[in-house]
């Protein structure tokens, strides 16, 4: 008998981290959760990233999670930007790998292409996307969208890794 397989799916923030949650019993993904960790947008980074990942760790010891996917950073413009995303990248690996959770990582463009057919699709098109994937009647919060895009991407590809 299989045992039922629990995904997070992270994009990570500094001020919100999108997560989402789907349950593999079978072939199909089952929605169970999405929505985003946000930490006080005047507080400093370090007290930012202690926050979120507070919220992560609450997270990680509510479901019995084996498998988690988060998002590579993209190449930001900005190198402070770019420097701070992967700080808050770094701290989400550190607690997932903590937790004993097997981690892989998608970049951008395979995460887009996964769930719309288009590595280059627009935002909005991933957020409908996602929500008619997870069953939703509603589109999902961005940040939630892309975590919820990101774990569908690995339901997607893991058939490949297992």
């Amino acid at each position: 008998m299989l045992e039922n397989v629990y995904i997070l799916g992270i994009d990570p923030g500094s001020r919100k981290l999108g997560y989402a949650v789907l349950e593999i019993s079978g072939i199909k993904p089952r929605y169970v959760e999405c929505g985003t960790i946000t930490a006080p947008l005047t507080a400093a980074v370090p007290e930012r990233l202690r926050e979120i990942g507070e919220g992560l760790e609450q997270l990680i010891s509510e479901y019995p999670i084996s498998e988690a996917a988060v998002e590579n950073v993209f190449t930001a413009v900005n190198p402070k930007t770019a420097l701070v995303l992967g700080q808050a990248r770094g701290m989400a690996i550190y607690l997932l790998a903590k937790a004993g959770i097997a981690i892989t990582s998608y970049n951008p463009n395979t995460i887009k292409k996964s769930v719309t057919g288009r590595g280059k699709a627009p935002k909005l098109q991933v957020r409908r996307s996602v929500s008619y994937l997870a069953g939703l009647t509603s589109e999902v919060a961005e940040d939630a969208a892309d975590a919820l895009a990101v774990a569908f991407c690995h339901s997607m590809h893991r058939k490949r890794l297992v």
